[in-house]
């Protein structure tokens, strides 16, 4: 029965997203959304109280992945360097992804309309992956013997310049999104920097 509630609930999500995408926050109701999962009204409300609880799940999920990743590298062994190449790469993989972007920018277009998508945005994706983020360089920090000192304002550090003016071309549609090699550049770039900054050479 879990598996089955799961497998509900994921079919939910998936459904929400795509009509999202594609229609737009105020263009959707619960309605549509239960009949492209395809779920039941009562079944849908048995997940998911109201459309903004619904959306703040659709942006969890898109971090989901990038915190099982770095709950997962915990584990391994290697250089600072390695580290946090391993973390900007997942970073840059989740930040730049077409449905991330798609998610920035709904956000974007419906925020003057519902001002509480930003906030939910912020709570239910950025909230997540800043404290993962800064736990991480906290334990990596402590592993290799740097001193990080704020590993939150060390987090929002990393972040910021991972997601600087590429992020806003590819987010503005100024660009596609990255090729590999502009990702391995950027990765690569922004480590040496965060290094440099915290008098560490990796």
């Amino acid at each position: 029965m879990a598996r089955l509630s799961d497998t509900k609930r994921d079919a939910i999500l998936t459904a929400a997203d795509r009509m999202f995408s594609r229609h737009g926050y105020s263009k959707v109701t619960m309605g549509a959304i239960a009949e492209a999962a395809p779920v039941s009204k009562p079944t849908l409300y048995n997940y998911f109280a109201d459309k903004p609880a619904l959306f703040g799940a659709v942006v969890a999920r898109q971090c989901d992945e990038l915190l099982r990743r770095m709950s997962g590298f915990d584990a391994a062994t290697g250089s600072l360097r390695e580290d946090l190449l391993r973390l900007a790469r997942a970073i840059v993989d989740l930040s730049y992804a077409p449905s991330t972007l798609r998610l920035f920018r709904l956000v974007i277009a419906e925020r003057e309309a519902f001002p509480e998508l930003g906030a939910l945005a912020f709570q239910s994706g950025a909230q997540p992956v800043l404290r993962g983020v800064a736990g991480y360089l906290r334990r990596s920090a402590r592993a290799h013997g740097l001193a990080l000192g704020r590993p939150d304002r060390s987090a929002r550090m990393l972040l910021g310049l991972l997601m600087g003016e590429e992020h806003l071309r590819c987010l503005f549609g100024l660009k596609k999104g990255l090729s590999a090699a502009e990702k391995a550049r950027l990765v690569s770039e922004t480590v040496n920097f965060y290094l440099r900054a915290h008098g560490a050479n990796g």
